[in-house]
């Protein structure tokens, strides 16, 4: 009788002890919060417009990590006394058709806490400016730039044509918006200022070696017929500090408020444990969040 009440005792102190059982759905653990792996599916659909089963198991991790970094965030506002009133988040889901309660909640909570991290971040001196642009110069040269325009057909003998009248002094923003399959077509073609690099090679190599005024040849594609004008050129140059500066000490804050974005998160995972439950994924996780494979 004794032996059967200590083995009865010893059953019931490991049931005591033994963790509560996971649902089956969750894939991951913020503290006491569970994250299913339905939650996941609808946040990349609602962030990037793409079905799970049609990302790649390194996308699909970084993706999770960044999720769970925002729930991380969320429940850390809400430890620290950071809330957001029902009726502003009820608002704001009457105003994001699909959104969930709950992921209104989590965005506002965790806006709020970034909103009131960048406020206590100093605005850069001009010494810290200074050095930024002392120290990425490449970042402030600009290279030669033309202003192009250009009348696009499908139709080599019209697109001959219309070169032909181009040479004899027609408007090309008549012949454009008569012929152009363009968008801007009814704009005179115009596609602005571009740099080396931001147009297709062969494109490049003919419009680089136009001079102000002058007219391309007719440049074939796959299936369209193109002819380029230039009507100016930029030479290359350099953007002064008094221009910069501004964009620099945007710049230099918002680094400043990832940094303490970042040591947040690192205070927050040492007050919430934070876990993926690799088994329960249909991918091969890759992250960098603590695994619990036993799970």
């Amino acid at each position: 009788m004794r032996r059967l009440l200590v083995f009865t005792l010893c059953i019931a102190v490991a049931a005591c002890h033994r963790k509560p059982s996971v649902p089956a759905d969750v894939v991951a653990r913020v503290g006491e919060r569970m994250i299913a792996l339905a939650d996941f599916k609808r946040y990349l659909e609602r962030n990037t417009g793409t079905d799970l089963a049609q990302m790649g198991p390194e996308v699909a991790s970084a993706i999770l990590d960044q999720y769970v970094e925002e729930i991380i965030l969320s429940e850390y506002a809400s430890a620290h006394g950071v809330e957001i009133p029902a009726e502003q988040i009820a608002s704001a889901v009457r105003n994001d058709a699909g959104a969930t309660v709950i992921e209104k909640r989590d965005d506002m909570r965790r806006q709020k806490l970034i909103a009131e991290l960048a406020a206590d971040v100093a605005t850069p001196t001009d010494i810290a400016v200074r050095a930024y642009y002392d120290q990425h110069a490449a970042e402030f040269r600009s290279g030669e730039e033309v202003h192009v325009r250009q009348i696009l057909v499908h139709d080599e003998n019209l697109a001959n044509d219309i070169q032909q009248k181009l040479k004899k002094g027609s408007s090309f923003d008549d012949l454009s918006s008569q012929y152009s399959l363009a968008p801007n077509a009814k704009k005179g073609g115009e596609i602005g200022f571009v740099a080396r690099g931001e147009l297709p090679k062969m494109f490049e190599d003919e419009i680089f070696a136009l001079k102000p005024g002058s007219v391309s040849g007719v440049i074939r594609t796959d299936s369209s017929f193109h002819i380029f004008r230039v009507d100016e050129r930029k030479p290359p140059g350099v953007v002064d500090l008094q221009t910069a500066a501004p964009v620099i000490r945007e710049r230099l804050k918002e680094e400043e408020v990832r940094n303490r974005i970042a040591e947040v998160v690192g205070k927050a995972r040492k007050e919430m444990p934070v876990s993926v439950l690799t088994k329960r994924l249909p991918f091969r996780y890759s992250g960098t969040l603590p695994k619990s494979e036993n799970e």
